[in-house]
């Protein structure tokens, strides 16, 4: 029992500060994000795709490629996600970044652009100002 309660003494501060160390990825120099209300986007809208950085998704998304956007629901409503539009890509901004624009459909931040097993996340849409 002692060794236990020795455990969790050592073991607690680990555990409150574990959520302090998120990694933070941050918006690439000199680029400017429409953070506001988000309204969907069409055709010829421009965002910003983020990827996670790893080989899989620099190695599997290039400039041109077309990537298909998908809207996830939540486990308890659908096991199925609902395929809602097009974006292909522009330009990489950077280690975690890509700037894309929409070519077929209606898509709205959050929602997720696959190419293969590579997923990127919608972040905003890019500001035209």
């Amino acid at each position: 029992m002692k060794k236990l309660m020795l455990l969790l003494l050592l073991a607690t501060p680990l555990i409150m500060t574990s959520s302090v160390h998120a990694v933070a990825y941050p918006f690439p120099k000199g680029k400017q994000a429409y953070l506001g209300n988000q309204p969907a986007m069409f055709a010829g809208s421009r965002l910003y795709l983020f990827h996670n950085g790893t080989q899989e998704a620099t190695g599997a998304i290039n400039v041109n490629d077309i990537l298909v956007v998908y809207r996830e629901y939540p486990h308890r409503l659908s096991l199925e996600s609902s395929e809602t539009g097009k974006v292909k890509v522009l330009s990489s901004l950077g280690e975690n970044y890509y700037e894309a624009e929409v070519v077929e459909g209606t898509i709205i931040p959050g929602e997720l652009a696959r190419k293969g097993t590579a997923t990127c996340f919608i972040t905003s849409a890019k500001n035209s100002r």
